[in-house]
């Protein structure tokens, strides 16, 4: 996600680099500029604006300061943000602020995915029903035990992360 400077100091190449880094399928990393030009040129076959991906690149890397208008509808279209992400600050600052929710709740999403997917398995419930009502010093001595036991067996480090309600580690 990285950190962006405020709307009103990005250039346009900077306002599309953070859309070529943030918006791609999770399962794949950015799209290439051929891919976007290709993709754009398919779903414009009736008749919508297109953009060589020279111009993505031009673009890009701040070659291009004042891209047609064609252009930037062709990448807002594409990216799903419309063309005055590019020309108005105040714009680019609320699908930024959308995109930092969105992905927010994603990440949400799949800590909850992987609390329920280690849930569902009934050993894990069970150790975890039993510790319920245990000390913290009982649970911290318990948590390295698990940590020296994940280590021996080669399995990553458990990220932890805070609760929204308590503050707490999760």
């Amino acid at each position: 996600m990285g950190d962006q400077p405020p709307a009103e100091g990005r250039t346009m190449a900077q306002k599309l680099g953070y859309l070529i880094e943030t918006l791609h399928p999770k399962d794949r990393g950015p799209y290439s500029y051929q891919e976007i030009a290709e993709l754009i040129r398919q779903r414009a076959a009736d008749g919508g604006p297109t953009v060589s991906h020279g111009t993505i690149h031009n673009i890009a890397i701040g070659k291009v300061t004042n891209p047609s208008v064609d252009s930037l509808r062709a990448l807002g279209d594409f990216f799903g943000v419309g063309a005055r992400y590019f020309l108005d600050d105040e714009a680019t600052a609320a699908v930024d602020a959308r995109i930092r929710e969105i992905q927010k709740g994603a990440e949400r999403a799949r800590a909850g995915n992987e609390l329920a997917d280690a849930l569902e398995d009934k050993d894990v419930r069970a150790v975890a029903f039993r510790l319920r009502g245990l000390s913290a010093n009982a649970l911290r001595g318990i948590k390295s035990i698990v940590d020296g036991a994940r280590q021996a067996e080669g399995l990553p480090e458990v990220e932890i992360r805070r609760s929204r309600r308590h503050g707490q580690p999760q």
